[in-house]
């Protein structure tokens, strides 16, 4: 059964993880691994709300304040505290078109894994009043499926903070790094011939 695993000093990645990390140390700047999520929002939205609720899913999932840095050429998952991770939701006015460029600049910049968080957002307010959360998402710690917990987690957060309290959700029962911990004790090492990944 997954459960909470003890976490070492350097947590390791899980075997995707891995995969994506290398991969991303050719070329950080590529948008390849990019998962864009730009949401519009109706004009009554409370961007006041919507930053608390954005801090409250941050402070939920650990991977989205996960930094994956090198220790002897190896990867590795540093979960920061959420005192460490700051994100800037301030209402940015722009046409639609100068939406679109900004949507698609976001999605199309790549990330630093090493040193950046696997998140960006912005809050964009276009001429109608509505509004635009544009999300981008590494895949080192999402995928398309995670998309739905996320929108799912967000919009709870929302509705609680809306009406001035912190959502009541549980805690989740494991991280990512409770996964990848797990899959490393059951596969084992493949310098080791008995082992499951061997």
């Amino acid at each position: 059964v997954l459960a909470p695993q003890v976490r070492p000093e350097r947590t390791p990645l899980s075997l995707a993880q891995q995969r994506i990390w290398f991969l991303s140390r050719f070329d950080s700047d590529s948008p390849l691994n990019n998962i864009p999520l730009p949401l519009r929002l109706p004009a009554d939205l409370d961007p006041a709300a919507l930053a608390a609720a954005f801090h409250d899913v941050i402070g939920r999932h650990e991977v989205l304040r996960t930094v994956f840095p090198e220790h002897d050429g190896v990867g590795w998952q540093k979960v920061l505290d959420i005192g460490e991770v700051r994100f800037d939701l301030t209402t940015v006015d722009v046409t639609e078109e100068e939406a679109r460029e900004r949507i698609n600049h976001a999605a199309s910049s790549g990330f630093d894994v090493t040193t950046a968080v696997p998140l960006r957002v912005e809050l964009l307010r276009v001429p109608s009043a509505e509004y635009i959360l544009v999300l981008v998402l590494h895949h080192i710690a999402a995928d398309g499926s995670s998309l739905a917990p996320l929108t799912r987690d967000l919009l709870t957060a929302y509705e609680s903070r809306s009406t001035g309290s912190e959502p009541t959700w549980a805690p989740l029962p494991v991280q990512y790094a409770d996964f990848a911990l797990r899959q490393r004790t059951m596969l084992g090492d493949e310098s080791d011939p008995d082992s499951v990944i061997a």
